[in-house]
């Protein structure tokens, strides 16, 4: 039949692009089944009968008073947090506050409520050192509930 479709025309062609649309289909779910919607808002609440949401070290607990861990500045040891999905956001400041000359007795991640700006959990007797670490985080300064340390302070960044 002249001036009709070559088979290349009416088969090849239509599959190619099926074959393609169903690539790009499976690709874009995968990517969406694999993605995490937002692993710092999926964490459960903490309620103040609830157990520590970040582990104390054991060095801590037997001393009972913030005193006996002051640095040679007079300054309590800091327990620095990431609050973001930034990976290594932590480690980063650790080591900007080691070199200030600040303990840093822990690093990790935020598990408790999400946070809007960077905040400092203070030890109820140790506000100077919070106010401290406040001027060169820019941190908001929170009296630290019962199940944070109260033998360091925590410093929780949202960058």
């Amino acid at each position: 039949m002249p001036g009709g479709q070559t088979f290349h025309q009416r088969v090849t062609v239509p599959a190619v692009v099926i074959l393609a649309t169903v690539s790009v289909l499976f690709l874009v779910g995968y990517k969406l089944w694999k993605l995490d919607p937002n692993p710092v808002a999926a964490e459960p609440t903490i309620s103040a009968s609830a157990e520590p949401s970040i582990p104390v070290m054991p060095s801590a607990l037997p001393s009972g008073s913030a005193g006996a861990n002051l640095d040679a500045n007079g300054r309590i040891p800091v327990i620095v947090l990431n609050g973001t999905q930034t990976a290594g956001l932590a480690k980063t400041m650790s080591d900007e506050l080691h070199d200030a000359d600040w303990v840093v007795e822990e690093t990790g991640n935020w598990t408790g409520e999400p946070l809007l700006e960077t905040t400092i959990f203070y030890p109820a007797n140790e506000l100077s050192s919070a106010e401290e670490l406040a001027t060169q985080t820019g941190g908001t300064l929170v009296e630290a509930p019962a199940d944070l340390s109260q033998t360091a302070l925590t410093l929780v960044i949202i960058k």
